[in-house]
């Protein structure tokens, strides 16, 4: 019977930290390579970055979220990332906000745009 409860238990938990970015957009400053208000519309397993200056796609992305480590893999998009590529985000819910850092990605363009942006801020 404990197992059972612990099993509810973290399928819940999963759900509703998943839950945290479905259906959300946050807005950030990208540098790529100039200061670049973004848009990230998460859906329930895509993510589109897009340019709020011009209303532009500039990538979309499968992603996941496990516990705090957010997965990203390029669908389609203006970087160089091979769409094989995961990169790999811990981010954190604080301050009304969202924080992301690279814990690893090899495709250089998004890691360098990502990795210690300041704060996200939820869009309503």
């Amino acid at each position: 019977m404990k197992k059972i409860i612990f099993i509810i238990l973290v399928c819940f938990t999963f759900i509703s930290v998943h839950a945290q970015l479905t259906n959300t957009k946050w807005k950030v400053a990208l540098y790529i390579p100039d200061s670049t208000d973004v848009i990230f519309d998460f859906r329930t397993d895509t993510v589109e970055a897009f340019s709020i200056q011009d209303n532009e796609s500039i990538e979309t992305m499968i992603y996941t979220v496990q516990d705090t480590i957010l997965t990203l893999k390029k669908i389609i998009g203006q970087s160089d990332c091979d769409d094989t590529v995961i990169g790999k985000y811990k981010f954190e819910m604080k301050d009304d906000g969202m924080y992301v850092t690279l814990i690893e990605d090899s495709c250089t363009d998004r890691s360098d745009a990502l990795n210690n942006t300041q704060k996200w801020t939820k869009v309503e």
